[in-house]
């Protein structure tokens, strides 16, 4: 049987998970040089955009609205982004820190999917199509590190 419980909990993980994604590649990108970095960047900005919006409109459906992601999470990301490209914004240091947002997103989306067996097979998809898609970005970003 379908939980509904199951699907929004994951869904609203999936919004929240892309929607730091994505505010935190465009904290990076204008702190990115290099056409190739920067081009990947946007990819992966893209895709958590288009992401988060399935995941929104499939919440909407359902009759309530996204958990957006909390002002305490936004302050501390973008405090972090800052303290650690303002030295150094190397290609390297940039690759590594979006590698090790892709992996959080990974292990986050990852045990969500693990502890919510119930949910429907579009709503795993979805998710599944995140993690692949994040597993893709991580293996773009390692030629820069």
């Amino acid at each position: 049987m379908q939980s509904t419980s199951d699907r929004k909990k994951t869904l609203n993980q999936l919004y929240q998970i892309c929607r730091v994604g994505m505010e935190a590649s465009e904290l990076i990108l204008p702190e990115t040089t290099g056409w190739g970095l920067r081009s990947q960047i946007k990819k992966q900005d893209e895709n958590y955009i288009n992401t988060s919006e399935k995941a929104a409109a499939m919440i909407k459906l359902q009759g309530t609205e996204p958990h957006s992601i909390s002002n305490v999470t936004r302050r501390m990301m973008c405090g972090s982004i800052k303290i650690n490209t303002f030295f150094h914004h190397s290609p390297q240091r940039i690759s590594e820190m979006m590698i090790n947002g892709s992996v959080m997103g990974i292990i986050s989306m990852t045990k969500t999917m693990n502890h919510l067996e119930d949910c429907d097979l579009e709503t795993k998809k979805l998710a599944e199509n995140y993690v692949e898609t994040e597993k893709q970005n991580i293996q773009a970003l390692k030629q820069y590190l």
